[in-house]
């Protein structure tokens, strides 16, 4: 190998989570991939020791000092660059995408192909994060155990995220006193998001999905209020939508959609134009889902 060598990964954020709560007092999650990413090239100079970040991100700095302690190799540095990125503390997995895609990265550079239980392994040492370095949608032990199960392909799904400004750190969220009481109050209604969740997924059925994401929604209502959720409900059944989908320790709500049925660019044109008139939202976008999974450039590979 030689003393310069790079590569290159991105990975994708969520839309919140299609359910969140708890089971048997182990908090756990299904996670919502969309098509938005964290994409990251790491430079490795094998002579080097230390590390140059893009300003504020000393996440990335430690999971980079995990994975040089995990490798062995004392003498290792370089450079992180981020070639997209998303949206901080809105509950669009921001952290895990940006970690697991510095992790890859630095791994493809190595040589060393970027297994996605490696990359969790790493990345849930920082922090409680969602599973989105897994292809398809999967659910996982978030905070304790870590144990993960692939559950499915992804449905299709188009998204329509609102967001009235602010922001929530996860290590913050998942610290809180009251989250584990808020979940074993709730847990007989996760039960049901999560069968309806298992249900959709095994179907390929939006609509049960959507039921799943809305129950869990509100539930986090209790310990995350959004006071426009039964408005914002309101109007998303209303314009044919079938249900809601929310980040559980993040800002953002979202109208769950049938992709099919708002393929067409001037519809999906009003359908933002109503949602920004009626709900005045700091930021508002629109997603689709999106398969999982780490994804490498050819070159890279």
């Amino acid at each position: 190998m030689t003393d310069f060598t790079s590569g290159m990964a991105r990975c994708p954020g969520t839309c919140g989570e299609w359910v969140q709560g708890a089971r048997e007092g182990i908090p756990f999650l299904i996670d919502c991939p969309i098509d938005r990413f964290s994409e990251a090239r790491v430079t490795l100079n094998m002579l080097a020791t230390g590390w140059d970040l893009p300003f504020g991100k000393t996440k990335a700095l430690q999971v980079l000092e995990l994975l040089k302690e995990d490798l062995g190799i004392p003498s290792l540095g370089g450079k992180v660059e981020f070639t997209q990125q998303l949206p901080e503390g809105k509950g669009m997995a921001s952290s895990t995408a940006d970690l697991t895609a510095v992790v890859a990265a630095a791994l493809i550079a190595l040589g060393e192909e970027p297994i996605p239980e490696r990359l969790a392994h790493f990345v849930l040492q920082i922090e409680p994060s969602d599973s989105v370095m897994f292809p398809g949608i999967t659910e996982i032990e978030h905070v304790h155990r870590h144990n993960h199960r692939v559950l499915g392909p992804v449905v299709p799904a188009l998204f329509l995220a609102l967001d009235w400004g602010g922001a929530i750190d996860t290590r913050v969220f998942n610290a809180r006193p009251g989250l584990a009481e808020h979940y074993r109050r709730n847990e007989v209604e996760i039960a049901k998001a999560y069968s309806f969740a298992r249900e959709g997924i095994e179907q390929t059925d939006l609509e049960k999905l959507a039921v799943a994401g809305t129950i869990s929604a509100r539930c986090n209502l209790e310990i995350n209020m959004k006071s426009q959720f039964e408005p914002f409900l309101t109007w998303v059944l209303h314009k044919g939508g079938l249900g809601v989908v929310t980040a559980h320790s993040g800002t953002l709500i979202a109208g769950v959609f049938p992709r099919a049925d708002f393929s067409n660019s001037e519809i999906l044109k009003n359908l933002q134009l109503d949602a920004d008139q009626r709900f005045n939202p700091a930021y508002l976008d629109l997603f689709h889902s999106h398969s999982g999974g780490i994804l490498v450039p050819k070159q890279e590979i």
